[in-house]
C-alpha cells in the first residue's frame, strides 16, 4: 500500500476524543481497502450487550436489526475472538450455525470481512472487524496487512480502555463462587459438549445441567455460556 510509510504515527490514540478517534479509524481502514469497521471493547466482567463500548460506521439499519435480534450473544465472530487472538477471515463456514446472521450481514453490503482481537492482562477483550462490499480478502492481502490491522486494534484498545474501562483491577466477589458442579459443567461446555452430552457424562438430567450453566452465567456476569467459560478461564476458575 502507498500509505504504509505513515501508518505508525507518533500521536497516541489516547490523545484523541471519540469523534477524532472515529474519523482517524475510518481514514485508516479506507487506506487498508475497507469501507466499514466495528470496534468493540468487552470488560472482563459484565454483560457483552450492555457493558461493552463500541464505535462503528456499520449501517444504522444493520445495527438496529443486529441488536433487536440479540445477535451479539450468538455472533461466531465474537465467540471466536473471545477465545482466540488468531485473525478471522469471514466466510460462509464461519457463520455455519447462524446463517441468518450471515445473510443479514451480506444484505447490508458487509460481504467480505476480517476480524482481529486483543486480550490484555486485565481480562479486557477488544475486537476490530473490517468489512467491504466487494473483493474477498486474499492470502496475499492478509499477509501484507495483518500487522497493520493488529496495530490498529491495539491502538483502539489502548484508547478505549483508558477512556471507558479504567477500573478492571478488582474482580467482583461473586466471580469467585463457582461450585464444584458448576465448574465441571463449564469445563465440559468448553470442550464443546452439549447439555445432553454433559448430562450423560455426569449422570444428570439435561434440565439440571442447564440449571448449573445458568447459575454459572449469572455468577460470571456473562451474557451466555461461552462468555462464562471465557471469564471463568481467565479468572483461573477452570
Amino acid at each position: 500500500m502507498k500509505t504504509h510509510q505513515r501508518l505508525y504515527e507518533n500521536q497516541s490514540s489516547t490523545d484523541k476524543n471519540e469523534h477524532q478517534l472515529f474519523e482517524s479509524t475510518l481514514k485508516r481502514i479506507e487506506e487498508y481497502g475497507f469501507e466499514y469497521f466495528l470496534f468493540r471493547s468487552i470488560p472482563r466482567f459484565g454483560n457483552i450487550a450492555t457493558h461493552s463500548k463500541t464505535i462503528t460506521n456499520y449501517p444504522k439499519e444493520f445495527i438496529a436489526r443486529y441488536e433487536s435480534n440479540h445477535y451479539v450473544q450468538r455472533n461466531p465472530i465474537i465467540i471466536h475472538c473471545q477465545l482466540s487472538i488468531a485473525p478471522l477471515i469471514w466466510g460462509e463456514e464461519v457463520f455455519h450455525d447462524t446463517p441468518e446472521l450471515w445473510e443479514g450481514t451480506r444484505a447490508f453490503g458487509l460481504n467480505h470481512g476480517w476480524s482481529q482481537s486483543v486480550h490484555d492482562n486485565k481480562g479486557v477483550v477488544s475486537i476490530l472487524s473490517l468489512a467491504r462490499s466487494k473483493t474477498p480478502v486474499t492470502a496475499f492481502e492478509f499477509s501484507e496487512k495483518a500487522a497493520h490491522v493488529l496495530w490498529l486494534c491495539n491502538q483502539l484498545h489502548t484508547s478505549m480502555t483508558a477512556r471507558y474501562l479504567p477500573r478492571q483491577d478488582e474482580p467482583p466477589p461473586q466471580a469467585m463462587r463457582l461450585s464444584a458442579r458448576e465448574s465441571e459443567v463449564l469445563k465440559r461446555t468448553a470442550e464443546g459438549k452439549t447439555a445432553f452430552d454433559i448430562g450423560m457424562i455426569l449422570s444428570l438430567t439435561t434440565r439440571t445441567v442447564n440449571f448449573h450453566i445458568s447459575s454459572a452465567i449469572r455468577k460470571m456476569g456473562a451474557s451466555n455460556k461461552t462468555s462464562a467459560v471465557v471469564i471463568a478461564t481467565k479468572s483461573g476458575l477452570l
